[in-house]
Formats: structure tokens, C-alpha cells, sequence
């Protein structure tokens, strides 16, 4: 009896977090410039105050986490990846108080398997980036099946496309992102899936990434040639600081 338990906790976990199996694919495809112009919107990944500083210091959005795949025959897989997503979700985040937006064409010239689950209250649709080009799942006959990635969304005005209500849309990349274009905000942050904290309130996660943009700021300012001839010229400037918020801010 033993043995069966740890296929029953397996098969309690959330749909995130199974390994992904021949039952869930559909198909490979390209991501496009039209399928970005179409969709319009952004990409989104949220992460807490260490693994922020490090996606800074690195200056890119880099392989954080893990994905897995059952194989038909070799078991299961697992490889690094980062989990991305195309929701923004305006009742706060569970995976973090910072948000990274990036502009969706971040994706441009990518290569994804599509994976679909679909639960009891919605639909989850899974874009992996798999760039071997090597088949890992067959679709009926068909070794490699490509797919019209439009299929998964719904149409909107002209030409445009819009996801689908209810559904959510992850994406693992396997490849790490530039932080060439990236906006990053605060958020609410009502409760922490990943146990890393207690939830933090959007007041306390705008403070934490005032204090963070300042430590940017300040490194910035400390390389560039402009800031150092001015010290040289007016060195009774050494040691002083500089308000750019309010102090109460940091109360």
C-alpha cells in the first residue's frame, strides 16, 4: 500500500506543478511577430526581493525554476526554465510583491510545444519553448504536428486576438529574457504560494522596491564618467546625498 502514495500525492498537485504528460500536448509552433502584433498585451513574471536583485545584477530574466516531462519510455525529465505568463491578475499575486512586464515581443522567433489542461473551473494552456526540434510527443500519426497557435485564443476586433475568459496562459522559457524593455512595478502580494513570505500589501512592496530602484540609482550614478569629473571638480559634493522621495516614504 505503501508504493501507491506517492502516485496519489502526484496526482493531488495543482496543474502547475505536474510534470507534463503525453496527454497533454497538442503541437509545436513559432512564435511570430503577427502572433505578437495580434495579441498586444505583455508578459509578466513576479518574484520576491532577493531573486529580484539577482535578475538586476545579471541584468536578464534568467532560468529560475524547473519544468518536467514524463517520457513514454525513459520516465520523468526535468530541466530549468522560468515560469512566465500572459495574465495579469488584478486581485493581487500569489508568486511575488514585484512585477516584471515585458513587451510580449520578447517571445518573437521562439519555438513552443503547446500543453492544455483543463480543470473543473477553467482552462489552463501551457507554451513551453523547446528549441531541439526534436519530436518528444506524437498527436495520433503525426510525429511532429504543428499548430496554429490562434486556435488557442479567441478572436477580438479586425484582426486582433484576446485570450480566452477564465483561462490561464503560462509559459516556460528556456531562455533567458533581456531586461532591455522591462517595466517593473509593485504589487499586492495577498498570499505566497511558493512559502517564501507571509504575503506583503502593495504599501510595503512599493517601499521595499522604492529602496531597491535607489540602490540602481546609486550604483548608475557612481559609473558613469560625468558623475566622477563632477566630483573631481566640486569635491564638496563627496558624501553628500540625495532626496528624490519624500523621507517619510521610507518611515
Amino acid at each position: 500500500m505503501a508504493a501507491n502514495v506517492p502516485n496519489t500525492l502526484t496526482a493531488l498537485e495543482p496543474d502547475y506543478r505536474r510534470a507534463f504528460e503525453q496527454a497533454d500536448f497538442r503541437g509545436y509552433f513559432m512564435w511570430t511577430r503577427k502572433l505578437t502584433r495580434q495579441l498586444g498585451g505583455s508578459l509578466y513574471h513576479a518574484c520576491h526581493r532577493e531573486a529580484l536583485k539577482k535578475i538586476l545584477e545579471e541584468n536578464e530574466l534568467g532560468l529560475r525554476s524547473k519544468w518536467s516531462l514524463k517520457l513514454p519510455q525513459h520516465g520523468t525529465w526535468t530541466a530549468p526554465g522560468t515560469w512566465v505568463g500572459l495574465n495579469y491578475f488584478h486581485d493581487g499575486n500569489y508568486y511575488g510583491p514585484f512585477l516584471l512586464e515585458f513587451p510580449l515581443r520578447v517571445l518573437d522567433g521562439r519555438h513552443f510545444m503547446v500543453l492544455r489542461r483543463q480543470g473543473t473551473d477553467r482552462n489552463r494552456y501551457f507554451f513551453v519553448q523547446y528549441e531541439a526540434r526534436i519530436p518528444i510527443y506524437s498527436f495520433g500519426k503525426k510525429v511532429w504536428r504543428n499548430v496554429n497557435p490562434t486556435a488557442y485564443f479567441q478572436k477580438a476586433d479586425g484582426d486582433t486576438l484576446a485570450m480566452k475568459p477564465g483561462a490561464i496562459y503560462d509559459i516556460v522559457v528556456t531562455q533567458p529574457i533581456s531586461l532591455s524593455h522591462v517595466s517593473i512595478a509593485s504589487a499586492d502580494h495577498p498570499r505566497c504560494i511558493s512559502g517564501t513570505c507571509n504575503g506583503m500589501g502593495r504599501v510595503q512592496s512599493t517601499k521595499q522596491l522604492r529602496k531597491i530602484a535607489l540602490g540602481q540609482f546609486y550604483q548608475w550614478l557612481s559609473q558613469d564618467e560625468e558623475y566622477g569629473n563632477l566630483l573631481k571638480r566640486f569635491r564638496c559634493l563627496e558624501g553628500m546625498t540625495i532626496d528624490l522621495l519624500p523621507p517619510d516614504d521610507f518611515d
